[in-house]
């Protein structure tokens, strides 16, 4: 194979050439086609048709692709690959890639069958081929039925699942949405006219991540992203008439300063500390609460001990985030394992969480 890289240029043009499903191409055409392009580079560059030939010698002997030469036009052999799924570009899938593949499907499957996901469905299909979707695919080891070696959480019977579709689109075309919404504890539903931005889940809930337009009742703030759980929507619609405005702020940096989906901007970031006993320390530290959680250093966890005699057999950790609901569920559901030490307005609310589950055993 000529090791120039003008030769790659040519295996280019000449694979996209060959794999045109639908024409055919003399060698005088794809001796021009090469050429046009070498000449608006250098004329110097310009080749003959042994050197197509020789081209096309490699894609047969190198990248082992046939080529179908059944085709006469005005008189001349005409040219394709024998099949036209194929690419010197493209490999085959392995065995390994195409296990990988099926089950990354598999896992976008929760989707397949809701509104605005056929083209999930339609893809599943095109690659079921390859792929054997349908569950008649052995295991090579035993040969019993295949089954899923990966599974994400997820909740089945979450309330109005078949909305994420929807608002997919609405967040990929780029439309405004009008959303009638109700709190769990509010007995009337309010109706809220956004940009809608992402969709993301928390604890197998759905949020639409949104900045309402400018209304009466909430001034447009560019830098304001509510969140809305999709069970809480009660209607939905596009809105015509008014221009969709790109998010103002970079979302992911945004939730670095939080645990879970409720942002107050309002409140600022606090140095929170905390005690984990000795037989939770390692959850702790293999699947952080935050992603800035930090453990303390040696000197001072021998400190911290000192200070706090009864948290002997615990280790201290530290996050910088916003105080939220989900920050102090969090840390509730690991029990007595886990203790606030600072700041004081959440210890002081932990405190009472735990005094108030406490009466209801008494």
């Amino acid at each position: 194979m000529p090791a120039n890289k003008n030769a790659v240029v040519r295996y280019i043009i000449l694979d996209r050439m060959l794999s045109d499903q639908h024409h055919y191409y003399t060698r005088t055409q794809l001796l021009n086609a090469v050429n046009d392009y070498l000449k608006g580079v250098d004329e110097a560059l310009q080749v003959s048709k042994r050197t197509i030939e020789m081209d096309l010698r490699d894609m047969e002997d190198i990248f082992q692709i046939d080529l179908d030469e059944s085709k006469v036009i005005n008189g001349k052999k005409a040219i394709r690959y024998a099949d036209q799924t194929r690419s010197i570009f493209s490999k085959p899938l392995s065995d390994d890639e195409k296990m990988l593949l099926k089950e990354a499907l598999s896992t976008l499957g929760q989707f397949s069958g809701l509104d605005n996901f056929v083209w999930l469905d339609d893809l599943k299909t095109k690659l079921g081929d390859q792929l054997s979707f349908g569950g008649s695919e052995l295991d090579a080891v035993n040969g019993t039925p295949q089954r899923r070696v990966i599974s994400f959480s997820s909740n089945e019977f979450l309330q109005n699942k078949e909305y994420l579709g929807w608002f997919f689109s609405a967040i990929t075309n780029k439309k405004v949405v009008s959303i009638t919404y109700r709190k769990f504890d509010a007995e009337n539903a309010q109706v809220i006219i956004a940009y809608p931005y992402m969709l993301k889940q928390y604890r197998d809930r759905w949020y639409l991540l949104c900045t309402p337009t400018c209304d009466k009742k909430l001034p447009y703030n560019p830098h304001f992203i509510a969140n809305i759980p999709l069970d809480r929507i009660e209607a939905y619609e596009e809105v015509q008439n008014i221009p969709y405005v790109e998010c103002q702020v970079d979302i992911d940096e945004l939730f670095d300063d939080i645990v879970g989906v409720t942002y107050y901007w309002d409140k600022p970031v606090e140095h929170v500390v905390f005690a984990v006993h000795k037989s939770s320390a390692n959850y702790i530290r293999t699947k952080p609460i935050h992603p800035f959680q930090a453990e303390l250093s040696k000197d001072d966890q021998i400190e911290m001990r000192k200070k706090n005699p009864m948290l002997k057999d615990f280790y201290f950790f530290s996050l910088d985030c916003k105080l939220n609901y989900e920050l102090s569920s969090l840390f509730r559901s690991y029990g007595y394992n886990l203790v606030v030490i600072s700041p004081a307005s959440l210890r002081e609310e932990m405190k009472e969480s735990a005094r108030k589950q406490l009466e209801f055993y008494s």
